[in-house]
């Protein structure tokens, strides 16, 4: 499969995007390592929507992402809770998918 030179662009920039935050996460604030998987996630899903690969659904849970990924500067129970209602969300739109 050829990719052409913008997905291409993006998807290198995602990558770095994961190994550079492998590399800071070494000295980072433990809660950031999963802030960071959130925000790689979010940006995959724009990604694919930008190139006309994503569904509404995806675009749900980048919604809801957005909307919470900034509670890790907030309160780690609130952050916690927050991934954990994140996972029940996708698992319910997975299983409606099916």
């Amino acid at each position: 499969m050829q990719m052409n030179e913008t997905f291409k662009e993006q998807i290198f920039g995602l990558v770095g995007y994961m190994l550079t935050s492998a590399c800071n996460l070494v000295n980072e604030t433990k809660s950031y390592g999963p802030f960071r998987l959130i925000d790689a996630a979010s940006r995959l899903i724009t990604i694919l929507s930008e190139n006309n690969i994503s569904s509404p659904s995806l675009e749900k849970i980048r919604e809801k992402i957005e909307q919470g990924k900034y509670k890790v500067m907030e309160d780690d129970s609130q952050f916690s809770a927050f991934l954990n209602d994140l996972v029940l969300y996708t698992v319910s739109l997975i299983e409606n998918q099916n």
